[in-house]
């Protein structure tokens, strides 16, 4: 903390986990001018982080401003008592939301409450929160009883400096092109994500069935979604690197969204989606309000009805390489101009600026 000393345009980012996580990451490792980044990790468990920041709130005050990373909302109030600095919360979306879209059990019903109050008490002691989008501000002023004014929107972006393209093919890179290549289909789909009902796998699933002699699919889920049975035209992977996700989107050439009517998708923008324009492959997506905030028609191929035979429809409407390519432009130039790495440490940037400067 000492490299702090004698500096008033710092910031520090706190959490329980590494610099490259959650959204965070993506304003915390963009080059800046105008301000010196510090990540510190506070221990796990809420006694230790307390007397964590306890022990070290002197050294904390030599910045300027402190922002909670997300998802660790729970900082939040412990450091706005005990360091007295201006703080700034990355939230993105509530952690209730995400406990709440995970669905109902005997244990959630006992956790809701807490993650609810952790939220509350998070929103009304940070100084600026960041939300994912305008839907997210409206929904969490209602829910939690916060002033709009209080929020600001941040795209989740996409931490671009830890992708490297690297023209030496790991094992499974090999692997997976040796399969794509016994498949011999002239067209590969993308799915990343969860195996969920958000994210509607199983209207992928059948919708690789139905396309089995057409299309091949890479599937890149978690570890235990990896072992489950799926159609022949599909290879599934999980736990690659950074540079290998590269050379799996530059084989891909549709990367799919969310397929699904989830009601938690007319207020989130989901991840792939900043990640197929980075990688400027084309998109499929439900047409959920969230996503809207992000891309229009043109950016990427909206299903009105998110169910398997839209999703097969949508596939094929993208079968000839030059409506690809055309979709795959638009969709790179929307990312370039409102939601690269850039462009969202700037809009960062300017409201840290301001917070500081009346504080």
């Amino acid at each position: 903390m000492g490299s702090l000393a004698n500096r008033k345009d710092n910031v520090l980012f706190l959490s329980f986990v590494g610099p490259n996580y959650s959204r965070s990451s993506t304003i915390l490792n963009a080059k800046s001018e105008k301000f010196q980044k510090q990540f510190q990790k506070v221990p796990t468990g809420i006694l230790r982080a307390f007397l964590d920041i306890y022990n070290q709130r002197k050294a904390m005050r030599l910045a300027s401003c402190i922002v909670i990373m997300s998802p660790c909302h729970i900082l939040t109030p412990a450091v706005k008592i005990l360091v007295r600095r201006p703080v700034i919360l990355d939230s993105g979306w509530a952690l209730t939301d995400g406990q709440l879209s995970r669905g109902f059990s005997s244990a959630s019903l006992l956790r809701v409450p807490t993650i609810y109050l952790v939220d509350f008490l998070a929103f009304h002691f940070a100084n600026l929160i960041l939300m994912e989008s305008k839907a997210q501000i409206k929904r969490s002023s209602r829910k939690f009883m916060i002033k709009q004014s209080k929020m600001k929107v941040s795209f989740t972006g996409l931490n671009e400096t830890t992708f490297k393209n690297e023209n030496n093919n790991s094992e499974l890179i090999k692997k997976v092109n040796n399969k794509l290549s016994k498949l011999g289909n002239g067209l590969t789909v993308l799915f990343r994500g969860k195996v969920n009902n958000e994210s509607g796998f199983e209207y992928i699933c059948e919708a690789a069935r139905r396309l089995e002699n057409k299309v091949s699919f890479i599937f890149l889920i978690g570890q235990n979604d990896v072992q489950r049975e799926f159609p022949a035209n599909v290879i599934s992977i999980s736990g690659i690197s950074d540079s290998e996700m590269c050379q799996i989107y530059n084989m891909s050439d549709i990367a799919l969204g969310q397929i699904s009517s989830h009601p938690r998708l007319r207020y989130t923008i989901p991840h792939k989606a900043f990640e197929a324009g980075f990688f400027a492959t084309p998109y499929i997506s439900a047409d959920n309000a969230g996503i809207r905030e992000f891309l229009d028609s043109g950016d990427a191929i909206f299903i009105s009805e998110p169910f398997t035979e839209g999703l097969v429809d949508a596939i094929l409407s993208l079968s000839e390489p030059t409506v690809r390519e055309e979709i795959a432009g638009r969709i790179s130039e929307k990312y370039k101009k409102s939601a690269a790495q850039s462009i969202v440490n700037e809009k960062f940037e300017n409201l840290l600026f301001s917070l500081v400067s009346t504080n």
